[in-house]
């Protein structure tokens, strides 16, 4: 890409498609970030199938420069809830990748206790799909990979009907417990915000741009 600005690429969960990141990456935007979507069937294919797609996206979007950029703009990733389990297999499965920094928001590193549960009703595993293999059901990799700089932003306002219907057993954003967004290696911070509600903050557009800038949050 001729672009001399950094990009973003934006990585949706589960049931969704990115529209939902939108705001996120005006705001980012406004940094001066050139931002991408990058769209996946969350329960239709497993997690390892999209990691690898992601990875296709972005070879066939960067080229050459993602496997040996030397002046090239950093590209990012900045992923919501599953998002970030897709991305974080991605960086083990092609270490080659030339990735700036990740955040990852909501994301359920070590695994979801409301997507268990779920998985246990009718109808409950074809609602959730190939996300729960490698996923949803234990996780991913509990660290992050040698090198990467990761950002870990979690809810802990426990509202939503996950939290009604399905329980919490700690502190949430009402569908993801804060504990289960822990991944060793990562810088990691919490936002007062529900699990959707978080990427429409003007708070975790701050972090978010605060990291890829620095490799920290504060």
């Amino acid at each position: 890409m001729k672009d001399k600005k950094a990009t973003v690429v934006m990585v949706h969960g589960l049931w969704l498609d990115g529209t939902e990141l939108k705001p996120l990456a005006k705001k980012l935007e406004k940094h001066g970030y050139h931002t991408l979507f990058f769209r996946y069937p969350t329960v239709r294919a497993g997690l390892l199938d999209n990691a690898n797609s992601l990875w296709r996206f972005l070879e066939t979007t960067f080229g050459k420069d993602m496997i040996q950029a030397k002046n090239s703009p950093p590209v990012h990733l900045v992923c919501h809830s599953l998002g970030g389990l897709v991305a974080l297999h991605m960086l083990y499965q092609h270490p080659q990748a030339v990735v700036g920094r990740m955040v990852a928001m909501a994301t359920p590193f070590r695994g979801c206790l409301a997507a268990r549960r779920l998985s246990r009703w009718p109808f409950g595993s074809l609602l959730l799909g190939g996300s729960m293999d490698q996923g949803l059901y234990s996780g991913g990799p509990r660290s992050a990979p040698p090198g990467r700089e990761i950002g870990v932003i979690a809810g802990k306002l426990p509202l939503g009907l996950s939290h009604l219907v399905l329980g919490m057993e700690g502190p949430s954003d009402g569908t993801v417990q804060v504990a289960e967004t822990c991944l060793e290696g990562a810088q990691h911070t919490t936002v007062d915000h529900i699990h959707l509600g978080m990427v429409l903050s003007r708070r975790t557009a701050q972090l978010t741009h605060h990291f890829l800038e620095t490799g920290k949050f504060y």
